[in-house]
């Protein structure tokens, strides 16, 4: 997949220190708490669920929630310095999700295409996002650094190559000098594990929930061995999701329990006195469906001039 750009170079000598952000498609505030942390202010944050919402307000409650459905009509800054970040739901075009309605799975590509529009017309003067690596998606990035090269780039990274203890790959899309935060991060610590996060952990292992998967030759559903289930807690762990939760485990597969959903925001890198929603469902499907703060924070990372 093309991925390189030489506008990556480009800079307009950064962004700049407490940057107004806007943060669609919200969840538990991922981004936000990134953002946050990287010196900036969340003004609007916009998202279709109550409770997601809610705990977003709890964490930022100087910022304006709206609640609604996207696309539609939101009261977007009008000043000259802001920035637009957006995470449209990525559940129906995830490989983990590989059957699913044609119409579901065109709805969450028509959600990138209004998102990546709205970045190009909205008069934000940087802007990110957040999404899996379908087919589809990628399409849409390589035409519009096609047809915008100054103002949109995109990458796939691996979460776990940014000092956050999980594998999760993603692609960053968003303003050519805000991709280069990450094309070129250089962590200067080892690659953490899930036991520097938690270094009395309950079992040895996590165990995850994949029980089948397509065959590379044959594409045929086959059984996932035991080995394939388990990692160590001293390797990153496996991707933190919204469902397929993970367990604590023994080295021959004996579960203890689930992790929790404290548990799981620290892979996340949510900072320990993250409030989470009460709802141990809600808790879990948001953190799992969150960008991980210290992602965000590098993406958001001002850069000297």
């Amino acid at each position: 997949m093309k991925q390189s750009s030489l506008f990556s170079f480009v800079s307009s000598g950064g962004l700049p220190p407490n940057t107004n952000v806007v943060d669609l498609f919200c969840g538990i505030g991922g981004f936000s708490c990134g953002a946050t942390q990287a010196g900036h202010k969340v003004v609007l944050a916009v998202d279709n669920n109550s409770d997601l919402l809610k705990c977003h307000a709890d964490n930022n409650p100087d910022c304006q929630h709206v609640k609604c459905e996207l696309p539609a009509e939101l009261p977007l800054p009008t000043y000259r310095k802001w920035h637009l970040h957006g995470s449209p739901p990525c559940t129906k075009l995830s490989i983990m999700n590989p059957i699913q309605p044609e119409d579901e799975r065109e709805h969450a590509v028509d959600l990138v295409a209004w998102f990546l529009n709205l970045a190009m017309t909205s008069g934000a003067s940087s802007w990110t996002m957040e999404q899996v690596g379908h087919k589809a998606v990628i399409a849409q990035l390589e035409e519009l650094k096609r047809k915008h090269p100054l103002k949109a780039d995109w990458m796939s990274v691996d979460a776990v190559n940014y000092e956050v203890p999980q594998r999760r790959r993603r692609v960053i899309a968003g303003s050519p000098f805000l991709i280069a935060n990450i094309r070129f991060f250089k962590s200067k610590k080892r690659r953490i594990t899930v036991r520097d996060v938690f270094p009395n952990p309950p079992r040895e292992f996590l165990r995850n929930s994949l029980y089948s998967r397509p065959d590379p030759n044959t594409g045929e559903s086959v059984d996932v061995p035991l080995k394939d289930k388990l990692r160590s807690v001293d390797k990153a762990s496996f991707t933190i999701l919204a469902t397929g939760h993970l367990k604590w485990a023994d080295p021959d597969g004996t579960v203890l329990r689930h992790l929790k959903g404290a548990e799981k925001a620290l892979i996340q890198t949510f900072p320990k006195d993250y409030t989470l929603p009460k709802s141990k469902m809600v808790s879990l499907v948001g953190v799992g469906n969150a960008v991980p703060p210290r992602l965000a924070n590098i993406l958001m990372t001002p850069t000297k001039p």
